[in-house]
């Protein structure tokens, strides 16, 4: 009981830590809902590995002098943010175009884009020898030595995300849903994909810089997963997937802490165990007279 009134200090040692990962399980899996929805598994497994090269391409293009940004403090973490982001959205541009002419199978494509993004992650940052332990730090998510300035504006990006994905739930809705319908009642199917898109690109990157790839692919699935057979709408669903995702990054976050265990896999593995835990109350439920 002591250490968990000691992680919700204010003051406590890791709070940039904790609270990073909350509120990544709590946003991702708003975004999650329309990557599971729209079949998009498979994006969930290929963006955040984009984002991880470019996070290790940005640090290649600086050791060769070719600087992106002003050199500053925190000079590092705002490079990877503008080497993810770039990649991250790059790659959705290119998918989202390939989806509508291209008639090879989209899951082929995405493999393609896996295994090249991962690649490539590799040669770039055996290329940067010198920077090699920086970019491993921020390619696994560490977010412990972020300012306190970055932290909040990184909090403010994922609110933002946030509020768009609820505040345009209806439209996002339908464009995922029915396009034709979507046309019909005069929406502009185009920009609100567009718009969804960003979201999902944006979130990504951010996600990728505070827990890593594995997590972000984790809270993408996981927790919409979790919360399918509970949901009565598309509004419950997305609460419920976001209460299960920031629920689990803090439960993982407090047995890493206390059993000083690896902290990204500890929250995967509670994220499968609340999954695990909705299926069986599902079938017991079912089975129950």
């Amino acid at each position: 009981m002591n250490t968990f009134l000691e992680i919700l200090k204010p003051d406590f040692l890791l709070h940039h830590a904790v609270w990073g990962s909350v509120v990544a399980g709590f946003v991702c899996p708003l975004v999650g809902v329309y990557v599971l929805l729209r079949r998009l598994i498979f994006w969930g497994v290929a963006l955040p590995q984009v984002s991880a090269a470019g996070i290790s391409c940005a640090f290649m293009l600086e050791a060769l002098g070719l600087n992106m940004i002003t050199t500053g403090e925190h000079h590092e973490k705002h490079l990877a943010i503008v080497g993810a982001v770039v990649f991250t959205l790059g790659a959705i541009i290119l998918l989202a175009g390939l989806e509508r002419r291209a008639s090879a199978p989209s899951e082929g494509r995405l493999g393609v884009l896996y295994v090249l993004a991962a690649a490539l992650s590799i040669l770039f940052v055996s290329w940067n020898a010198s920077g090699e332990n920086e970019m491993l730090g921020l390619l696994k998510g560490e977010i412990v030595s972020i300012s306190e300035t970055d932290f909040h504006a990184m909090l403010d990006l994922f609110g933002l995300a946030a509020a768009a994905i609820l505040l345009f739930q209806r439209e996002f809705t339908l464009v995922s849903f029915d396009r034709d319908m979507a046309m019909t009642l005069g929406r502009s199917v185009n920009v609100w994909d567009g718009a969804l898109f960003l979201i999902i690109g944006l979130t990504i990157s951010l996600g990728v810089m505070t827990v890593g790839p594995l997590v972000i692919f984790g809270f993408l699935v996981i927790p919409p997963m979790a919360a399918l057979p509970w949901a009565r709408g598309m509004m419950s669903f997305s609460l419920l997937s976001s209460i299960i995702g920031g629920l689990s990054a803090f439960s993982g976050f407090y047995v890493s802490y206390t059993r000083d265990l690896p902290l990204g896999p500890m929250v995967v593995c509670v994220a499968c165990a609340a999954y695990l835990l909705s299926l069986s109350a599902e079938r017991i439920l079912r089975r129950s007279p």
